[in-house]
């Protein structure tokens, strides 16, 4: 029986000989030999695995006297290295430069990974803004984003654009999100004159005066947690616009010169029908200076007084006080 307790006593020290024996410790650093923590530990070939603390150290079982480790990580190069048991294994990381392409801008110039962010956030390919050729960088806009509705005032080339992210959000306030180009706040407001309803001009908007060749980034900002970055004012959402700016340490080709242009056209669809019988007024009674075209009938009177606002702004096209009172021939 005594016999039996020491061998296996024996066969027990054995056993964690060979389990110390069977891990490997490390520190991961970067090239300055600063700690990396939270980065991933793997023996090749098998399922153990382990992650670096915040020191940066790292505690791993092999199975054999040697393996091969591989590590990983967020905006790090992968790397495997061989080791043996028991070895204390010290591991330089590099940092990857790859990721620097996913990343948005949201407020204040702060570059933000896209993933790491807690709201929604669509990046828009400047590229795309230049498929087809229109007046203004919203209109180009126009189907390249989901949950973002972009309609025009009129067909007419110029006219005011008009910009809503995930519907209406008000009744009689404003519904447009806010624009921020190079960190400053852009207004959209259409420049208005008249009474759109009855009045025939195309207003422009605001944002047709920048140019989408000059964009060097667009990132649409959607929803409340979005606003937050901006204030009250980006309630209906955020159209963050980066334009482009000259850089150093390019070698220079000599002198190149991009052009680019675009025409539109319009076809009237129909002309109304005038009526050339009657002159101003209304309800067949004479009225000069009315806007109103159903006056007494022409042939009724020889001749009417000049209205007395058209001859003081204008009297060198008057000759008389008084004017025929006849149809003019419709082209």
């Amino acid at each position: 029986m005594k016999k039996f307790l020491c061998s296996l006593t024996v066969l027990l020290f054995s056993t964690v000989v060979v389990v110390a024996q069977s891990q490997v410790k490390g520190k991961i650093t970067d090239k300055d030999g600063a700690p990396i923590a939270g980065v991933s530990v793997k023996v090749k070939g098998t399922t153990a695995g382990a992650s670096s603390g915040i020191d940066g150290t790292f505690a791993i079982d092999i199975q054999k006297t040697e393996a091969v480790l591989e590590f990983s990580g967020v905006d790090l190069v992968f790397k495997s290295v061989k080791v043996q048991a028991g070895q204390t294994a010290e591991v330089v990381l590099e940092r990857s430069t790859k990721s620097l392409n996913e990343v948005v801008v949201t407020s204040q110039g702060i570059r933000r990974q896209e993933r790491g962010l807690g709201y929604s956030v669509s990046k828009v390919d400047p590229n795309l803004l230049l498929q087809k050729s229109e007046p203004d960088v919203l209109r180009g806009l126009q189907g390249k984003v989901a949950g973002v509705d972009i309609r025009t005032s009129q067909g007419t080339p110029g006219s005011a654009t008009r910009i809503q992210i995930r519907g209406n959000s008000s009744f009689f306030g404003q519904n447009e999100p806010l624009i921020v180009v190079d960190g400053v706040p852009y207004s959209n407001t259409s420049l208005v004159t008249s009474n759109q309803t009855s009045g025939g001009g195309a207003y422009g908007s605001g944002i047709s005066d920048l140019d989408p060749n000059d964009i060097a980034s667009m990132n649409v900002l959607k929803g409340a947690s979005a606003a937050a970055l901006y204030g009250s004012r980006a309630s209906n959402g955020v159209l963050v616009i980066t334009t482009k700016s000259g850089s150093a340490g390019k070698t220079r080709k000599g002198l190149e010169i991009g052009y680019k242009s675009s025409v539109s056209f319009e076809k009237i669809a129909n002309l109304p029908v005038f009526q050339n019988q009657f002159g101003p007024g209304s309800q067949n009674n004479l009225a000069t200076g009315s806007n109103g075209s159903w006056g007494a009938p022409f042939g009724s009177v020889d001749s009417i007084p000049v209205w007395a606002g058209y001859k003081n702004a204008y009297p060198e096209l008057f000759l008389s006080d008084s004017l025929p009172y006849r149809p003019i021939p419709i082209m």
